[in-house]
Parts: C-alpha cells; structure tokens; sequence
C-alpha cells in the first residue's frame, strides 16, 4: 500500500510540473503542490544519531535541550532502543546532520 500512495503522488506531483510548464500553475502553486506532496524523511541508524552528537561538541544534555527532548530519550536512540525518531524529531535530526548543529541553532546574541 504504502508503494502505490508513493507512486501515485509521484505521479501528481510530475503533473503539477508540467501544468506549471504550460503556465497553468504559478510558482507559489507549484511550491505548495512540492509541500504538500513531500515525502517523510527515510529513518536514521543508531549510528548516524550517534555521529551528530559526535561532530557536534556538545553534550548529550546540551543536545537533548536543543532538540526539546528528554537526554534519555537521545541516549535511547543513539543506543538503538525504544521507538526511533520520527516526525518533526527525524527532520530536525536530518537537518542538524547535513547542515550542522550552528547552522539550523545559530547563536543569540552578537
């Protein structure tokens, strides 16, 4: 089931750009058409959620408080335990992977 929805929004979304080609969709249509037709974040290793803590240099506690979440539940995915991130969790991990922690959490302040 899950494959056919995939393929299905594929499909709708491929359309989307082709009607946005003919000029039939704006760009702020087309975009809106992208969001909502976004597919969810493939799941992150133990390892991987490992690695952000490590490049980063800050503490599991220090982390956690960034992510809004309790250090035990960090520990736990970075351990393999318990349910694994997903939702907001997952994208925000994913995001502070590829583009680092300073970067998606810049510094108050001058």
């Amino acid at each position: 089931m899950r494959k056919r929805k995939s393929e299905l929004i594929a499909r709708i979304l491929d359309d989307c750009r082709e009607f946005h080609a003919m000029g039939g969709l704006d760009d702020d249509g087309l975009r809106e058409a992208e969001h909502v037709c976004i597919r969810p974040p493939e799941p992150l290793t133990r390892e991987d959620i490992r690695a952000i803590r490590d490049q980063s240099t800050y503490t599991v506690y220090t982390l956690a408080r960034m992510f809004n979440i309790p250090a035990r539940r960090l520990r736990r995915w970075e351990q393999g335990l318990g349910r694994e991130p997903h939702g907001m969790e997952l994208r925000l991990l994913r995001m502070v992977r590829d583009f680092g922690v300073k970067t998606v959490f810049p510094l108050r302040g001058g």
